[in-house]
């Protein structure tokens, strides 16, 4: 197989439809067709059904579109590595961040490239389950993540905590005024959208609350990514407890932020890294994102502790 074949296919598998297809590449859909054809002949399997006015995925189709997806982002992955590294940029780290992590991973990041210019920095930005995943198969040099995800007793990694955060709830401005956040049977009411239960992390803190101010908060919808929740909430949809800078690359204008009072609102932000460490470059980004935080070594301590 070649990257064009899984181009080709993939983007097929979008469009079910050829002459889209070859046009998208400047091709004729005969040759489309062929390439296709090709591809599933070395597979061994069809990964398309095709009639004379249908196009569809075969199963084996649909279970090849995330491989396919996988072997052409390792590739592009791939290309920059050597890229950079023929711009004599040989240090590398690779960053997993949750999106509420964003604004101060940005602040690092400044001072960091500032310091050391020649270091490509890899970032993913994921939601709680990614995290949880990513953190139980350490395939990232440094994680900016919660505390509350990090896994308990574990001897391949370990954390700094860099910030302290209040979660916050999401309302539609037009429910705002009835809201009172000493008296929670005014957000009973109302219904709740919420991340998915694989954040567990988040899901369970956010059960916690209600339960300890005498609610039952009902859900209505769910959201895997933090700006739906947010655009669900700016829609009139439903209402959301979340970190504040949960989406800082998404403001609707009709949300209202209230920061939630009480210790069990409160959010150790950290950056937790493999040991022992085998990448200095990634040791220098997080001594950066200690000068950062600003929080002292006993602050650290006093929370880790708690």
């Amino acid at each position: 197989m070649d990257l064009l074949q899984l181009k080709m296919f993939l983007s097929v598998s979008h469009t079910l439809n050829f002459t889209r297809t070859a046009a998208e590449f400047f091709m004729s859909q005969p040759t489309v067709s062929n390439q296709i054809r090709a591809l599933e002949n070395e597979l061994g399997v069809a990964l398309l059904n095709r009639s004379s006015h249908h196009v569809s995925l075969t199963e084996a189709g649909s279970e090849y579109v995330g491989y396919a997806t996988k072997i052409l982002e390792t590739q592009a992955a791939a290309e920059l590595r050597l890229r950079n590294l023929s711009d004599n940029r040989p240090g590398y780290i690779r960053i997993a961040m949750l999106s509420s992590s964003a604004m101060f991973f940005s602040e690092v990041l400044k001072s960091y490239s500032q310091e050391y210019p020649q270091v490509h920095v890899d970032v993913t930005m994921m939601e709680g389950a990614e995290m949880l995943r990513a953190l139980r198969q350490l395939d990232h040099d440094l994680y900016f993540t919660n505390e509350s995800m990090m896994p308990g007793h574990s001897e391949s990694l370990t954390y700094m905590v860099t910030e302290r955060f209040r979660l916050h709830l999401f309302v539609h401005k037009k429910d705002y005024p009835s809201i009172d956040l000493n008296d929670w049977s005014t957000i009973e009411k109302l219904p709740f959208v919420s991340m998915p239960a694989s954040d567990f992390t988040l899901v369970s803190q956010i059960d916690q609350l209600c339960q300890k101010r005498g609610i039952r908060h009902e859900i209505i919808n769910y959201y895997n990514r933090a700006d739906m929740l947010l655009l669900s909430v700016n829609s009139g949809t439903g209402i959301a407890i979340l970190p504040p800078n949960v989406s800082p690359f998404c403001s609707p204008p009709d949300i209202v932020s209230i920061p939630i009072p009480g210790d069990d609102a409160c959010v150790n932000a950290v950056v937790a890294w493999k040991v022992p460490s085998d990448n200095a470059e990634a040791d220098n980004f997080r001594r950066v994102a200690a000068e950062i935080s600003g929080m002292t070594e006993k602050e650290r301590e006093d929370d880790r502790e708690q």
